[in-house]
């Protein structure tokens, strides 16, 4: 079974991720990380900026799907598998050639994420909620090799709305998703 989780800045998706991997034995991928580790190859600095454009990059030299192949190069098919950072529709469905492959939608209202980015404060976050808004524009392409938040969005099978900072009700909706999701899968 693969989960894909992808949505809105600061939604909550690496905490689910985190979660599913420790409580239910899931492996855990990023697609971002594929990202980090050719970067890291040649020697270029993991920004949140230099990330987006290398990205892109990659995505027009070797096809829109290319970060979504590399992962499932990786995976094999008796283990359960979490990937996140899915931000291209073609991602997507590079990962629905998988007949066990899931894609959950990850969101919470603007104010509770850009309190949660102020929190966490990683370099390169957007300062203001207006520059917060700004960012998701910009990654919110239609066409192109560019990030296709909204696009993906549409494309999920599950919508989850993160819009509590109680770890326990996370966790206890978590549970309740995934058992759903298992019932009706009959996995």
């Amino acid at each position: 079974m693969i989960i894909g989780l992808t949505g809105s800045y600061c939604s909550g998706k690496d905490t689910v991720a985190e979660y599913i991997s420790q409580k239910y034995g899931f492996i855990h991928f990023s697609l971002s990380d594929v990202i980090r580790e050719i970067m890291q190859e040649n020697g270029i600095e993991t920004t949140r900026e230099n990330l987006i454009v290398f990205g892109t990059n990659l995505r027009k030299e070797y096809g829109n799907g290319i970060l979504a192949k590399k992962v499932l190069d990786k995976i094999n098919s008796c283990d359960k598998y979490c990937i996140t950072s899915i931000r291209h529709s073609e991602e997507v469905n590079e990962l629905r050639k998988r007949k066990d492959f899931i894609l959950i939608y990850v969101d919470a209202p603007e104010d509770i994420r850009f309190k949660r980015m102020q929190k966490r404060q990683r370099a390169g976050d957007p300062q203001t909620l207006e520059k917060l808004i700004e960012f998701e524009k910009k990654e919110s392409q239609g066409e192109g090799s560019g990030q296709q938040l909204v696009k993906t969005a549409k494309m999920a099978d599950i919508t989850f709305i993160n819009d509590s900072n109680d770890m326990y009700t996370l966790r206890v909706t978590i549970d309740e998703l995934l058992k759903n999701i298992d019932n009706e899968r009959n996995l």
